[in-house]
């Protein structure tokens, strides 16, 4: 039992971070782009990621009935959790972009390079995209854990 609330514990806290990681993304992509700001925002992308690969390891360790979860079969049959699953996919894969371009644009650095203002607000569509994700994830969590649908 204590080993399914800390993991349950965990697999919040990972969603808190990865959700607060989003929310810096925004902010920062706010400003003008700077190296040191180019650099703050990848090391940001890092955390989001980290917290995300966190948030799916704690989520399928909480599955097996043998650690306190509900049981694979359970969550098969709740509407709620292919809806969040589904959500938690597309924002990693709208992620991939955001990683993608911090990588090219701390490289580009190196050069004295730095990305244009539209590129870096360009950015923050897609963030908006994952955050609204892990809003709709977070209202669907109770109804997951109910099986309302």
């Amino acid at each position: 039992m204590l080993a399914a609330t800390v993991t349950a514990g965990l697999h919040y806290l990972a969603f808190m971070l990865m959700s607060g990681a989003a929310v810096t993304q925004l902010y920062l992509l706010k400003l003008q782009p700077s190296a040191e700001l180019v650099k703050l925002a990848a090391r940001v992308d890092r955390v989001y990621g980290i917290a995300a690969a966190f948030v799916l390891f704690t989520g399928l360790a909480r599955m097996p009935v043998a650690h306190g979860g509900k049981g694979i079969d359970f969550y098969l049959h709740v509407g709620a959790f292919h809806a969040a699953a589904t959500l938690f996919v597309i924002a990693a894969l709208v992620s991939v972009v955001p990683t993608l371009r911090f990588l090219r644009w701390n490289r580009a650095l190196v050069q004295g390079l730095l990305p244009s203002p539209a590129d870096w607000a360009g950015l923050r569509k897609l963030v908006h995209v994952q955050l609204a994700a892990m809003a709709l994830i977070a209202l669907l969590m109770p109804a997951m854990a109910r099986a309302l649908f």
